[in-house]
């Protein structure tokens, strides 16, 4: 797609940096593209070697996402909120022979570097002076390799990437995601989001997650310019909408509230009229905030369902479908994920994996252009989550007589409670809905006669005053009785994992003895 891009619109604006400014075209993609893979092949890369980086978002993030699978090498993107012993372990698992490191993290990698011996070759990306004895730098680099054009020839069944999941249960497992899977990824989220050539497009989720990927590889598909954020910043994005007229793009569950909380004291300095398609992904929001973020803003925001494992896009919510649904007052509309994405085949199973009759429930399994090769020398976690095409994704979902599915909740996050089956979901519905509620988290705690008693654990709005006998008092009647909660706990925020998601294994952890 560099190369296409690059015959196509040579001279258009291809990425640019929100935060500093700094621009190429497609033409000066295309060139700096070639010069990474011929500075590689002569630190002695070979096809299938794989590279990695620990960085921030940042310029040279999206050129070696873009450069080092088009030459024919493996990209593994680091999770920079990792702790370097977590980022040592990827990174021994996943065995780079060259890590690109921003000078932010020099430190960390230089305190691991003796638990990854597989890295031959550092090279620094920053200014000269932060540049450790012995280390390549970023633009010299560029500059003294010769275009010499793709080094390495590429097959679309081809690895490109090892894309490490969150580890919600136990260590990171890397994805190996093809040429033909990134592909997809660009292709299935363009048509999705009805992303056209003209369109500016942005990128301000963490690169290292695959919402990053379907941020940026949809307007790329479509040869559209991309801005990239260093970070998430909601007044940033307002800014970037009224200077660069950006239009489609991806955002993460909390950014959306996030962008509700401070819109209110900046709308007056700040005209968004140019964000039309933007679409969000990692949970569900709650329906009462995804309407007003509609009422703010207009029906712009849609929802996609995803995974690491299928290169993203499994299921899409678009705008379009849910304002004709709330034309026909179907506020439910606003919990589902949507009807199977372009280019995707989305069933839900019963337990004997035979399809579920809508309206049903069940767990559901996809397959399509995007479905992964499974885990990287993971071969029996691979052969339990990907069985003849499907990958099995461990969401539990409702489907509707429109097609519409509804994502219950995690197979492994179900509570058993005097031995009934209860997914979380159900009860985080309820108490999310009491006004003083920012957002909560259900989970099982050992309980000597239930086997498991149900814990919500709750963050409050600000300001707002609740206690445990209130909330519980709110629950009863809006859910079976086994269901309402018998230990509440209150809490400033809620730990996440390194993709943003409340971390359920955490609060097991810190509240698991009831």
């Amino acid at each position: 797609m560099i190369a296409r891009n690059a015959a196509l619109y040579p001279q258009k604006m291809a990425m640019k940096e929100f935060e500093t400014g700094r621009s190429c075209t497609f033409e000066g993609l295309l060139e700096r593209a070639q010069k990474i893979g011929s500075a590689l092949h002569g630190m002695g890369v070979k096809k299938g070697d794989r590279v990695g980086i620990m960085s921030q978002n940042s310029y040279e993030y999206m050129e070696l996402t873009l450069s080092v699978t088009a030459a024919g090498y493996v990209f593994v993107p680091v999770n920079f909120r990792l702790a370097g012993r977590e980022m040592a372990g990827v990174l021994s698992d996943a065995e780079p022979v060259v890590l690109f490191v921003h000078e932010q993290y020099v430190k960390t990698a230089r305190e691991i570097k003796d638990e990854i011996p597989s890295v031959r070759e550092y090279v620094h990306i920053g200014p000269p002076e932060t540049r450790p004895d012995g280390w390549r730098g970023y633009e010299e680099m560029i500059q003294c390799a010769a275009p010499m054009g793709w080094v390495e020839p590429v097959e679309e069944g081809d690895l490109a990437m090892l894309m490490y999941t969150s580890g919600t249960t136990g260590a990171p497992k890397g994805v190996m995601q093809t040429h033909l899977n990134l592909y997809h990824c660009g292709r299935t989220c363009a048509f999705n989001n009805c992303i056209e050539t003209d369109d500016i497009g942005f990128t301000i989720c963490p690169m290292y997650h695959v919402t990053a990927s379907t941020s940026f590889m949809g307007p790329f598909y479509r040869g559209a310019t991309n801005i990239l954020f260093q970070k998430f910043d909601a007044e940033a994005l307002f800014e970037a909408a009224t200077e660069e007229r950006i239009v489609a793009g991806m955002l993460a569950t909390p950014m959306v509230r996030m962008l509700l909380d401070v819109w209110p004291s900046v709308k007056d300095r700040y005209d968004v009229s140019s964000m039309k398609k933007l679409w969000f992904a990692g949970a569900g929001i709650i329906p009462a905030v995804y309407k007003q973020f509609i009422d703010t803003f207009g029906c712009i925001l849609g929802e996609h369902h995803g995974t690491t494992e299928t290169t993203g896009v499994t299921a899409n919510l678009s705008a379009k479908d849910i304002a004709k649904e709330l034309t026909d007052d179907n506020l439910r509309i606003l919990e589902s994920c949507g009807r199977d994405a372009y280019d995707c085949e989305v069933l839900i199973v019963d337990d004997n994996d035979n399809p579920v009759v809508p309206p049903g429930e069940g767990e559901m399994k996809v397959r399509g252009l995007g479905t992964s090769l499974g885990y990287w020398r993971k071969e029996e976690q691979t052969k339990k989550a990907f069985r003849n095409g499907w990958f099995y994704t461990e969401d539990i979902c409702h489907i509707d007589e429109k097609g519409y599915i509804y994502i219950i909740d995690r197979k492994k996050d179900m509570i058993i409670t005097g031995g009934e089956n209860v997914y979380p979901a159900e009860i985080e519905k309820v108490v999310n809905e009491h006004p003083a509620v920012r957002e909560s988290s259900a989970i099982g705690v050992p309980h000597p006669v239930w086997g498991e008693a149900i814990a919500a654990i709750v963050v409050l709005n600000d300001g707002a005053t609740l206690d445990a006998a209130e909330l519980i008092q709110y629950c009863k009647g809006k859910i079976a009785g086994y269901k309402v909660p018998k230990i509440v706990h209150f809490i400033p925020e809620m730990p996440r994992n390194p993709a943003g998601k409340i971390s359920k294994p955490e609060l097991r952890k810190q509240f698991g003895a009831a």
